[in-house]
């Protein structure tokens, strides 16, 4: 192969990333190529379309702008869209902003209607049957509380037990009852639509009640010819229980603790949190904690100490991903709240117990007979470390082998060589993975040739230092990860192609 200088594949914005990944939500503050450019440069490796805010035309503009901005810069990016699920919500109101007072009565209604102080519609149909007299009922995440006095065929009768401020479509919940609508309410239909008509790497499922419906959305999609990776959203008592079922059957999971905070009592929600940071560690799937993790920063330009603090416990305790919302949709100091959790979590990262972290994926995986895979991707950890290598180059096509390197934690800083950005940009969620785009080699010679020389071109090592190589035999065949290979730098060329 050609001595070629690849030094410009590793930009210095890089080198900095905290190896927490960080996944910003993107909206009018965000939503222009320079602005999107600059996210990357600070740190974003996900764009988060909220697909229950925004016109399609809006989500696909920011499509072809996180697209442009990823191919300009060289790097790969991910795009996760959020489903809205099946979510209970408020109708449309007479005014944007309606005061119930507490003690007063209140009807939520199967008919559609213009809602005022005494009544409002709930949308889709089906709260009649999924709530009793005396439940609680919660209006935009507990906003507003009310207590069910009475349900009739049209009508469910309530006492307002905490008043508020209701606005249109807010979200209705109905803390520990089940919810039997259909997944695939209108709202999630039409979102589902947006995702088979562009080009998304990470769809985030709302709502998630258990591994049907995770399966029912990817065979809704495979349909299509689409495959994204599914992340589906804890957030509700019922996918707390299901636990288990939806890790296996979806391909990472997200913390999404506002309406897991309005589904359960507040108090249980961090050991609720750790709990599944520590499932999806132990299976090996990224999880992204999320909701409210810099929320002072929409308006601010620091962050609170509490929020300094969450930040950090979530990434010590093992979170592949930390997310933003609205700060980074619509906040005003969209750059800063970047940059603070950059800060935050490399801060963080020089105190993770990498042998902890990796002894859960280490004693999951070897439950029963220890697949080849994981073998390989474990040992390259452990004798990068043992080595102290400079670094382990992981080439894959699928984007399987870095991933599977990922979940043991290597302290060692760990790259996905690859020749296909798309395969770069389903990385973005793995914790520690830096993809970086490379022409597609067809002999394994030149992958070690090439992988020597990306190191020794970007300085992270120096003649004579040791990086480990992980490659999957035969090349070509996705989900295969079955050689290591320890190089001393440097790798010498293949003359004898």
């Amino acid at each position: 192969m050609a001595d070629i200088d690849s030094s410009h594949l590793l930009p210095p914005f890089l080198r900095s990333r905290a190896r927490t990944r960080i996944v910003c939500t993107i909206g009018p503050a965000t939503g222009t190529l320079p602005r999107i450019k600059r996210l990357i440069r600070v740190g974003m490796s996900v764009g988060r379309l909220n697909l229950s805010h925004g016109s399609s035309d809006d989500h696909h503009g920011y499509v072809k702008i996180l697209r442009q901005a990823a191919e300009e810069m060289g790097v790969a990016v991910g795009i996760l869209a959020d489903l809205p699920g099946p979510k209970y919500r408020v109708g449309e109101m007479e005014q944007p902003e309606i005061t119930l007072s507490t003690g007063q009565h209140f009807t939520l209604q199967r008919e559609p209607c213009a809602g005022t102080s005494e009544r409002a519609n709930v949308w889709p149909l089906g709260l009649h049957s999924d709530i009793k007299k005396g439940s609680l009922v919660l209006i935009d995440e507990g906003a507003i509380e009310l207590r069910v006095e009475n349900i009739d065929e049209e009508e469910i009768h309530c006492r307002v037990t905490m008043g508020g401020v209701m606005k249109p479509n807010k979200a209705v919940t109905a803390p520990g009852n089940t919810t039997t609508v259909d997944y695939f309410t209108p709202e999630t239909e039409e979102a589902l639509a947006f995702v088979e008509a562009s080009d998304i790497d990470f769809v985030g499922l709302s709502y998630v009640r258990d591994g049907g419906d995770v399966e029912r959305v990817r065979a809704r999609l495979a349909k299509v010819g689409k495959n994204p990776q599914l992340v589906a959203k804890i957030e509700i008592q019922q996918a707390v229980d299901n636990l288990a079922e939806i890790l296996i059957q979806s391909d990472a999971v997200m913390v999404a603790r506002g309406d897991l905070g309005v589904e359960l009592p507040f108090e249980r929600v961090p050991s609720v949190q750790k709990r599944i940071i520590r499932m999806a560690n132990e299976i090996g799937k990224p999880v992204i904690t999320a909701t409210q993790m810099m929320e002072s920063m929409i308006e601010a330009p620091t962050p609170t100490r509490a929020e300094v603090t969450d930040v950090y416990n979530a990434v010590r305790d093992g979170t592949d991903a930390i997310m933003l919302s609205a700060e980074t949709s619509v906040g005003k100091f969209p750059f800063r709240a970047v940059q603070a959790m950059t800060r935050i979590a490399k801060q963080a990262e020089r105190y993770i117990d990498h042998e902890q972290l990796a002894n859960r994926r280490r004693k999951a995986a070897s439950a029963g007979v220890l697949p080849v895979d994981d073998a390989i991707a474990d040992a390259a950890a452990v004798v990068a470390s043992s080595l102290n290598a400079k670094a382990i180059i992981a080439y894959t096509e699928s984007g399987s082998t870095a991933g599977r390197v990922a979940a043991y934690r290597p302290v060692t800083p760990l790259f996905a060589l690859t020749p296909d950005i798309g395969a770069g940009a389903k990385l973005a969620l793995r914790w520690g993975v830096i993809p970086i785009v490379v022409e597609n080699y067809m002999n394994i010679q030149d992958m070690f040739t090439a992988g020597s020389q990306f190191a020794l071109d970007t300085k992270i090592a120096k003649l004579g230092d040791a990086i480990v190589a992980v490659v999957g035999l035969p090349i070509g065949v996705p989900g295969t990860t079955n050689l290591l290979r320890v190089i001393t730098l440097p790798e010498p060329v293949n003359h004898n192609k």
